[in-house]
């Protein structure tokens, strides 16, 4: 019970982020899945949890009013809890993560969101009339809403969906699981083709390929890929300049 409500306190709050700390982006998987290993005492693989949530998400964006993201805040709390408290591990912890978090989506568009509309509404009839204390009220009200429902959310997920989790890890015939853990070694794939869509350009392309070369075929670590990307970048931004001078050369000699 006391760790289901630690969990659910770290959902709502993360969940009010950019409403009243400014987007610190403790939203994030990585963050809120370390807040929840620290609740099991496994900060370590709560950190591994959310960086494969965050590689999953990477590429998930909600772009105008209808195609909201899934909830990836609530998806990481819940799917970190259920895999340290289960002993699963990642695999089936990842391939849960986008249900859920679809899930938590679906939940938003039925209680918080629709609430914060009709506040928002009572709050622009109060500014009409300079009723400032109105305004505040519905302004907390709103605030409320975006902690109180992604709270309760994750605290009867926790108190209901765990012990089902972990029934069902347990009567899940082996080749189940055994699919689950070969289709979650592609959804981190999945995130970056989702992340490419909205990124990759001719331009920008030997750029990509020479990072997959000096990681596939020279087998360096990320520290030595974002040296020579460092690297890369220098000779780009010293190249530019060159161009800018040659170009003002020319101009200047007409």
């Amino acid at each position: 019970m006391a760790q289901a409500l630690l969990v659910a306190l770290i959902a709502g709050i993360c969940k009010i982020d950019n409403r009243i700390f400014g987007m610190t982006m403790i939203q994030r998987p990585l963050i809120v899945s370390t807040l929840v290993g620290f609740v099991y005492g496994d900060p370590v693989a709560g950190m591994m949890f959310g960086a494969q949530f965050e590689l999953l998400s990477m590429g998930l964006v909600g772009i105008g009013a209808h195609s909201g993201m899934p909830e990836i805040t609530l998806g990481s709390a819940l799917c970190s809890a259920f895999a340290l408290s289960s002993g699963t591990g990642l695999e089936v912890a990842l391939t849960l993560a986008l249900p859920i978090s679809t899930f938590g989506t679906s939940i938003g568009y039925l209680t918080w969101i629709p609430l914060n509309h009709i506040l928002s509404e009572r709050s622009k009839k109060a500014a009409e009339t300079a009723d400032t204390r109105t305004m505040e009220i519905c302004q907390w009200l709103g605030l409320f809403n975006y902690f109180f429902f992604p709270f309760l959310v994750v605290f009867i997920g926790m108190l209901v969906g765990a012990p089902l989790f972990e029934w069902l890890i347990e009567v899940i015939p082996a080749f189940i699981t055994d699919g689950i853990n070969v289709a979650s070694g592609m959804l981190p794939a999945l995130g970056f083709a989702l992340l490419m869509q909205l990124t990759y350009t001719r331009k920008l392309a030997p750029y990509l390929f020479i990072g997959f070369v000096v990681v596939a075929l020279m087998g360096l670590s990320n520290v030595g890929v974002a040296i020579v990307g460092a690297i890369l970048a220098v000779l780009v931004f010293n190249n530019s300049e060159n161009q800018n001078k040659e170009v003002n050369a020319d101009v200047n000699e007409i």
